[in-house]
């Protein structure tokens, strides 16, 4: 047996030391917790004078951690660690020290930090958490605080990964389907670039020997290859422009709200569109909801994550109407965002009392909806792209020949 010399909190504030026998640190850290008490600090007695010889070193002011935004997976992590640790019967305070020591993710460990240093001066999870809004929005926080003050934080922490797990796999979904015609758009837009820039010069020559007037569309293309040849230099700030563009248009709100309608309109994609929003809206509401988040509330934090502002305007009147006593499937019927099917489950779900154990099924039937939506444009973008593609070469070949095709005729 050994004596372990501990510091530990007592009632989840006050700080308390003393000292234990046991035969291991693990077991002396059992022992404590039988005892009510989170151990902070744990070493043998003999360490003591080691200990108090390096407190009389003048210690070195601490680092201010530099805290960074977790992406999706990590913050996946961080979540079910904090949910196994939970489950385990293992202390707040304690799971976030464990996770501090032993994370993989330095990232993950310099927020454990910052988040166990707020709870050990008095705040709640929750308020440690909305310290740091860039990297948990008010839907995380407002679960957590919900299981909180319902005493079922073990429960929440595993509804929250949950969720994270199917935002995750419909971000995949939808980044997988984009991300083939954007890189052959992209790919085809360098090789216009080369071919304007190496090819088109090099027939000049030739053209000023045959004497005769270029066509218009040849002209345009000449003229646009020896610019970006003889200033070549430019072309990384023209790609750099055009990519600054795009993304002004997806950012700027009035040109959001002007794609965001006119993807609603387009056949095919119009689904695409319209499920993958409302598959965030259904898993949020239904989670919010079964966290004993009042129904209001759930919508709202259903609507934080619903990025298309024409259907977002539609929910944001559904919760309106809610509010002022509408039953949820007449107000989302009124909306005309849901299809017709998922309307019916709902309204049974509501009718029935069962309503979490409809949007469960209502979210699942989504995700199928979303599956079969993906192969069908996975399928549809291939021709797309190669009339696209086609179209380029054709322009590209005609404006080259046609100087050539032009001359032939005159000689005729």
């Amino acid at each position: 047996m050994a004596i372990f010399n501990y510091e530990a909190l007592k009632n989840g504030n006050e700080r308390v030391s003393g000292n234990i026998e046991a035969d291991s640190d693990k077991e002396a850290r059992e022992l404590l917790r039988k005892q009510n008490l989170v151990p902070l600090k744990l070493y043998e007695k003999g360490a003591v004078k080691n200990a108090v010889k390096k407190s009389t070193v003048k210690k070195k002011p601490a680092k201010k951690v530099k805290i960074k935004k977790l992406n999706m997976r990590e913050k996946i992590d961080f979540t079910n660690i904090m949910y196994t640790f939970s489950k385990a019967g293992i202390s707040l305070v304690e799971s976030l020290y464990f996770i501090e020591i032993n994370a993989e993710s330095k990232n993950i460990q310099n927020i454990s930090v910052e988040i166990r240093r707020k709870i050990l001066s008095g705040s709640s999870l929750s308020d440690a958490l909305s310290s740091f809004p860039s990297i948990f929005d008010d839907i995380y926080i407002g679960l957590i605080k919900a299981g909180e003050e319902s005493g079922e934080l073990e429960e929440t922490l595993k509804r929250l990964s949950y969720l994270l797990e199917k935002q995750d796999k419909l971000a995949s979904k939808v980044i997988s389907t984009l991300a083939y015609p954007v890189f052959v758009i992209f790919l085809a837009m360098v090789v216009t670039i080369l071919l304007l820039t190496f090819v088109f010069p090099a027939f000049k020559g030739m053209y000023e020997q045959l004497g005769e007037d270029l066509p218009l569309i040849t002209q345009i293309f000449m003229s646009t290859g020896i610019f970006l040849k003889k200033y070549w230099y430019l072309i990384p700030l023209i790609f750099l422009s055009f990519f600054a563009f795009v993304y002004f248009i997806f950012t700027w709100e009035v040109s959001r709200r002007i794609m965001d309608k006119i993807g609603l309109q387009i056949p095919v994609f119009e689904r695409f569109l319209r499920y993958t929003s409302i598959s965030n809206f259904i898993i949020v509401l239904r989670v919010a909801f079964e966290a004993g988040i009042p129904l209001v509330d759930s919508l709202l934090f259903a609507n934080f994550t619903v990025k298309n502002v024409i259907l977002r305007e539609a929910l944001r009147k559904v919760v309106i109407e809610v509010q002022y006593g509408t039953s949820l499937s007449a107000s989302l019927k009124s909306s005309k965002v849901l299809p017709g099917i998922v309307m019916c489950m709902i309204a049974t779900g509501e009718e029935s009392g069962f309503l979490t154990e409809m949007l469960r099924q209502t979210s699942d039937y989504i995700d199928d909806q979303i599956d079969r939506v993906v192969d069908l444009l996975s399928k549809l973008f291939e021709p797309f792209l190669f009339l696209v593609i086609g179209g380029i070469v054709l322009t590209l070949g005609l404006s080259l020949y046609l100087p050539l095709f032009q001359t032939y005729a005159n000689i005729g």
